[in-house]
């Protein structure tokens, strides 16, 4: 549903226009002609503002009751300007006075600026609420918009032309101008409102609790939009988020490294009468994609934050910004609201919302075969959400339930009624506002699109649903050497059949080898909050020898799995199992897993132990898995626990233990097995990633049991007989049961570019890839009928992908060096081909 916001975000929003009631203009240096960015600005009314990046401003008059302006700069002479009827527009140039700039140059020549963000730095755990505080809570409101003003748009029947032999031939009249300007005479393009409580205790840290949510169009809310994080909560945090993207923060730890700082003037909180001082900060780096600038208003006395804002220039451009009210008796600035705008940009700089990076959005495009006179109304349409808080506690006893849970939505959030709304509403919904959720209701019905976005969001997951129950089209058709194309069929239920019991189901029939296979499984829920079931299970299947299975191993659906096209050996299971699963935090979910096994290679060999043969055998096993995501953010729905955003690292821990005194088991072993994932974005939007996964075996295991170390080079003589699939973390050159060991270690380095054009369409990326492997075996010579190797010398390859070449396809070669380099050149490369569906991203 990431997919889903952008298209909402950049289809249907870009900026304002002039309106009416609209003062605009520029402030300049008026011997350079310079823009005098962020400019102070009061109204005769009493009203603040300030210009952008750029020294423009756009202030709004309604009724027309402005009628002067004051401009100040630091460093510059104060200008008042009087207001001109029917004249909208103002270049305001102010001239440069020295005794102003002497006034603020300190002991030393050092940047005044500086010194103040030294302060401010210092003071940040006296000032930053989450670490003053023992504990507080609030209410918040929040309305998101998008809309434009329908005087700003021209209501006239355009024409649309097409072009032949240079000359313009009429098609047809072009009225969509005309019925957009209807349409939002009575109502916005898009409206939802939210109502959340926030708490916060040091042990817990902070949860947002939703209790209401409203759509429009919807009637349960997009779970997967209210999770997005449009700005962060504070600009104290380290790193400031602006819709998926982070930039170091301007007070956050590495500020004075990431920006430059200037002071720009002292102004005076109207409602306290307590002075801030202005200082604009800017990125120190010019990157190709746009970086952070903005102002600070920090407090002379205590050096906290009044106000912060943000702004990102590029062909999208958003303002961001947040105010903090005054508490006496705390002696704190604190939250009061939050504001993001997203307005269509005038330059070509990129930008990345929701980690898409944009680079040619909103550049126009010569289209000979249809054009039209109509007014480009994309930069008159803007997206705003404005989030304003009430109702404050702090420093009294706060009680958060579960730990680790970042966002909880009430199960009746979205059936609220309009008294308990209008109990909440800090901005009034006007007869506009309400007509929005009637017009795109009815739009909505019309078009099925809830039924649309419901079906869309179970297949990207994997599922089809039907009423009670979801198809589960991982089992649908898959292909391996040794059955076969693989055909089948599973289904869970889902929560419209029950939110606490869950069954689940799947058969399978391989062509090749003409069985079939089945799974069956039946959990209870326990436990909400804390996401306990306690279930069993029963599965007859093939698994594939030498892999690692990790029983609480998130669902990952892919219509196309490479590495599967080329495993051979399998041993049959038949297992019987009884688990619990139980989150001890959102972060860390554990699950404890008792299982019976009757078990039999697909294939010719025997596991000598205490003087007998078993060709097929049972095990007894009893096994822990612990997983760790310690960044990432969750939230709590009617429907269960969701991720909000998966952050890096995430860490896998499993101990399985296997009994010979219990339920006829045959053979006593332990296994710990470990699997490590890092994977971070560089500024210019190029990522890097860490794999270790690594497993220490030791007792009696069998070869099903030992460690493969994730082969995916099929057998063949030459290169092309060998051209098959690659694999996504897999050693490429490694030959499928060249090595086993019962202990051993992977790494895997990879650096994925951005893309990058060739000829036309052709934009693949390239990925650099490199792996080291190391592992031992204890006792090969009980291991009948398969030659038992180690790689204890280390393996060692590296190559590249060129994903993406055409439809999603691409290409990987790798090279096998070091100890294990085989003799002939050719026999020592992997080329094989990539596949990843892209959906137009």
């Amino acid at each position: 549903m990431r997919n889903f916001l952008i298209l909402f975000l950049v289809l249907t929003t870009s900026l304002t226009g002039h309106a009416q009631d609209m003062i605009s203009g520029m402030v300049r240096d008026r011997d350079t002609g310079v823009p005098l960015p962020f400019s102070n600005i009061v109204t005769n009314t009493g009203k603040g503002a300030i210009t952008d990046a750029e020294g423009k401003f756009e202030i709004e008059n309604p009724g027309g009751n402005i009628l002067e302006l004051t401009f100040s700069y630091i460093g510059y002479t104060q200008k008042k300007v009087s207001l001109v009827p029917e004249q909208h527009y103002y270049t305001v140039s102010l001239s440069p006075s020295p005794e102003k700039l002497r006034e603020v140059v300190v002991q030393g020549g050092e940047n005044p600026a500086i010194g103040i963000i030294r302060e401010t730095l210092k003071r940040r755990k006296l000032n930053n609420p989450e670490k003053k505080l023992e504990s507080f809570s609030f209410k918040a409101y929040n309305k998101l918009l998008v809309t434009a003003n329908p005087d700003s748009i021209s209501g006239s029947i355009d024409s649309i032309y097409k072009e032949e032999r240079g000359k313009k031939i009429f098609v047809k009249p072009d009225s969509t101008n005309y019925l957009l300007k209807k349409e939002l005479s009575r109502s916005h393009l898009y409206l939802s409102e939210k109502v959340s409580e926030y708490l916060f205790n040091t042990r817990k840290g902070k949860r947002e609790t939703v209790l209401a949510t409203k759509m429009a169009g919807f009637r349960e809310p997009l779970y997967e939009i209210l999770a997005i994080q449009m700005q962060s909560f504070s600009f104290y945090d380290n790193n400031y988020a602006i819709l998926g993207t982070k930039y170091p923060g301007p007070v956050g730890s590495n500020a004075l490294t990431a920006y430059h700082y200037k002071l720009l003037d002292t102004v005076v909180n109207k409602e306290t009468g307590r002075a801030a001082y202005m200082i604009h900060y800017f990125p120190k780096e010019k990157r190709k994609t746009a970086g952070m600038e903005g102002v600070l208003y920090i407090d002379t006395l205590s050096y906290a934050l009044q106000k912060g804002i943000a702004q990102l220039k590029a062909i999208i451009n958003i303002d961001a910004s947040q105010t903090f009210r005054y508490f006496p008796e705390q002696d704190l600035w604190f939250p009061e609201s939050r504001q993001i705008r997203i307005i269509r940009g005038k330059n070509e700089d990129g930008i990345s919302l929701l980690g898409v990076s944009f680079t040619d959005f909103g550049k126009k495009t010569e289209d000979t075969i249809n054009s039209s006179t109509r007014q480009d109304i994309s930069r008159n349409i803007h997206f705003i959400s404005r989030e304003e808080n009430f109702d404050y506690s702090f420093n009294k006893p706060v009680t958060i339930k579960g730990k680790g849970i970042a966002m909880e939505i009430e199960d009746n959030a979205h059936r609220r009624d309009e008294d308990y709304w209008n109990r909440y509403r800090t901005i009034p919904l006007t007869q506009r506002g309400q007509q929005t959720y009637e017009v795109l209701d009815s739009v909505v019905d019309a078009n099925n699109a809830e039924r649309k976005i419901h079906l869309a969001r179970k297949l990207i997951k994997g599922y089809y649903p039907i009423k009670y129950v979801d198809l589960d089209l991982r089992y649908l058709l898959k292909y391996n050497n040794y059955e076969g194309f693989r055909i089948g069929m599973g289904a869970v239920t889902n929560t419209d059949f029950s939110s606490k019991y869950r069954l689940k189901a799947y058969s399978v029939y391989g062509t090749k080898d003409k069985k079939i296979k089945f799974g069956l499984d039946g959990a209870a829920r326990l436990a909400k909050i804390t996401n306990t079931w306690i279930g069993a299970s029963y599965m007859d299947d093939l698994v594939e020898t030498g892999g690692t299975e990790f029983i609480n191993e998130a669902r990952n659906f892919s219509l196309f799995e490479p590495r599967l096209f080329n495993i051979t050996m399998f041993h049959k299971t038949r297992r019987s199992s009884a688990y619990l699963e139980h989150d001890i935090t959102a972060k860390i979910g554990a699950k404890i897993q008792f299982s019976q096994s009757n078990i039999v290679p697909a294939y010719n060999y025997f596991y000598v132990h205490q003087g007998d043969s078993y060709h097929h055998f049972k095990l007894s096993e009893a096994t822990l898995a612990l997983q760790w995501n310690p960044f990432s953010r969750y939230m709590q729905t009617r429907h269960g626990k969701a991720t909000m955003k998966n952050e890096y690292p995430n860490f896998t821990v499993q101990v399985t233990r296997a009994m010979s005194n219990v339920l006829e088991g045959d053979f006593d072993f332990t296994k710990i097995d470990f699997r490590g994932i890092y994977e971070f974005q560089h500024p210019n939007r190029s990522k890097s990633s860490l794999l270790a996964t690594g497993g220490l075996a030791y007792g009696d295991l069998p070869v099903t049991h030992l460690y493969q170390a994730s082969p995916n080079q099929p057998r063949g003589d030459v290169i092309l007989q060998r051209f098959s699939v690659a694999g996504r973390n897999s050693l490429e050159t490694m030959y499928f049961n060249e090595f086993y060991s019962d202990r051993y270690l992977m790494l895997q380095v990879k650096h994925q570019s951005n893309r990058f054009k060739i000829a036309g369409p052709i934009k693949p990326e390239l990925i650099l890839i490199s792996r080291f492997a190391l592992g031992s075996v204890t006792h090969s010579e009980k291991h009948i009928g398969i030659d038992v190797r180690s790689f204890n010398k280390g393996y060692l390859e590296s190559g590249f992908e060129l994903n993406k070449i055409f439809k999603g396809f691409g290409l990987s070669a790798m090279y096998r060096y070091g100890a294990y380099q085989l003799p002939r050149f050719d026999e020592n490369i992997s080329f094989k081909f990539t596949y990843y569906m892209s959906l137009g991203f």
